[in-house]
């Protein structure tokens, strides 16, 4: 299995590459947020990076809460309102905006319920095979599950934008690996998937910077 420090790490300094150059081409401040998802990518990889080392070396130490709260406050209060606002504010099809608004309003409520889940109940980890396993003694309320499945994939799906799609693709199907062959370490490998699609984020900046000149150059002649 490639799942561990290295892979965590290595991983963390392609997606914070990668969330630079999205970054450097963007043109538009609300492009900024689609832009920088490489980089909350990589603030979780280098979590999980140094949780691997702590945890492989010296068992739990004082770093290990913070660490695995850092990742556990990312994954569960950023990304669920994070994600549908991103794609939204890049959104030119109004009806498909609309959704995603929407998705966004659901996400809000997910992130609230995730700060308040963080605050009463903080998260551990523990190595569990080849994947970190993140725990905090209360289970995920399946309809909670089912909305933040929806809010963090669906706002891609929608995009009018073709390497979007891709990339809501990508996470999907990380999300169908994650459940079936890694479920005690779900939320670890779903992110692991999901940094690894922030190339086509990039790609998809790429092509815009590229189509702006041509198209610009359209509406002049």
């Amino acid at each position: 299995m490639c799942f561990s420090a290295n892979a965590s790490l290595a991983t963390a300094i392609g997606t914070g590459a990668i969330g630079i150059l999205a970054l450097s081409r963007a043109q538009r401040i609300r492009e900024f947020p689609l832009a920088a998802i490489p980089l909350i990518f990589a603030v979780q990889q280098t979590a999980e990076g140094l949780l691997w080392l702590d945890l492989a070396a010296h068992g739990p130490t004082p770093l290990v809460s913070p660490l695995a709260n850092i990742f556990a406050a990312v994954a569960l209060s950023l990304w669920p309102s994070y994600a549908p606002l991103s794609v939204a504010l890049t959104e030119e099809n109004r009806e498909r905006r609309l959704a995603m608004w929407a998705l966004f309003a659901i996400g809000a409520l997910l992130s609230t319920y995730g700060l308040w889940g963080l605050a009463a109940h903080p998260y551990g980890v523990c190595i569990a095979g080849h994947s970190l396993l993140y725990s905090n003694g209360t289970s995920y309320p399946p309809i909670a599950m089912a909305a933040y499945i929806a809010c963090t994939c669906l706002p891609f799906i929608l995009s009018t934008h073709t390497a979007l799609r891709w990339f809501g693709l990508i996470v999907v199907v990380g999300l169908i690996v994650s459940s079936v062959l890694y479920y005690s370490g779900f939320f670890s490998v779903w992110c692991f998937f999901a940094a690894g699609g922030s190339l086509v984020i990039y790609g998809h900046f790429s092509r815009l910077k590229s189509a702006r000149p041509i198209k610009i150059a359209r509406q002049l002649f």
